[in-house]
């Protein structure tokens, strides 16, 4: 296959090589915003991609889709492009997006999440991801929102420790435990918010403080059967749940 690809202009070999980290099928509108290159100039090389069989067209101009002919190609396509530009093409390849489907950017929450992951956008990457976790859920899609959320987790754990990150990181937590309750996956929930309850006590973010006793109360009633200490847990969310009520 690299043989057939390293044969072509170099022009139509980075438009493959972009699309490649697109995905298997992408739009004209949105590989034409990534690559930057003139009309004339791109369809001229999507035209030589098509020649050589390695991509073909669906729809109807400029609405037209491309689609990698074979799923392998793509693959090597995509894994013979160096790291570092892999990073930066993701990266820009995340914001066209955004900027081209703005008005429905909900559905592509996931697809934003893993680009920005992969361009190492972290911000980005976290906030995209906590969004597909929270569409997930509605969506009665709780397995998918467990990964979205432990997605947002890695990426938030990798920006500045800052008060601000450290609640989002703490939102977080508390979201992937929700999740985790939703399954009746009391362990998971638990081992969720273990590593942040102290930190909660510590920056007095109190609005969290209740699923986290919450988590904890119920992990100690289903799991240990301490039955008094599931009561202390769930009598203390209850309590600052109220208080926290009563402030806002």
């Amino acid at each position: 296959i690299m043989a057939r690809v390293d044969s072509l202009p170099e022009g139509a070999k980075e438009v493959l090589q972009n699309g490649s980290l697109i995905e298997r099928e992408f739009g004209y509108e949105l590989i034409k915003q990534v690559t930057g290159l003139p009309e004339q100039e791109l369809l001229t090389h999507l035209s030589v991609l098509k020649d050589a069989e390695l991509l073909y067209e669906r729809g109807i101009y400029p609405q037209s889709t491309y689609i990698f002919k074979h799923a392998l190609t793509q693959e090597v396509v995509h894994d013979s492009i160096l790291t570092k530009r892999k990073k930066k093409l993701h990266e820009v390849i995340g914001n066209a997006i955004e900027q081209l489907y703005k008005e429905n950017i909900g559905e592509y929450y996931e697809v934003l999440a893993e680009h920005f992951i992969e361009s190492e956008n972290f911000k980005k990457a976290a906030e995209h991801s906590k969004l597909a976790g929270k569409k997930a859920q509605k969506a009665a899609s709780f397995k998918d929102a467990i990964e979205y959320a432990r997605k947002a987790i890695y990426c938030l754990e990798r920006l500045p420790e800052t008060d601000t990150i450290q609640k989002k990181i703490i939102d977080a937590r508390t979201r992937l435990a929700g999740y985790y309750l939703s399954l009746d996956h009391y362990v998971d929930a638990k081992e969720a918010v273990a590593p942040i309850a102290d930190l909660a006590l510590e920056l007095n973010y109190q609005k969290r403080l209740p699923i986290i006793y919450t988590v904890m109360g119920t992990f100690s009633q289903w799991v240990e059967e301490d039955y008094s200490q599931a009561f202390r847990y769930l009598d203390q969310a209850f309590k600052i749940s109220e208080k926290v009520n009563d402030d806002t």
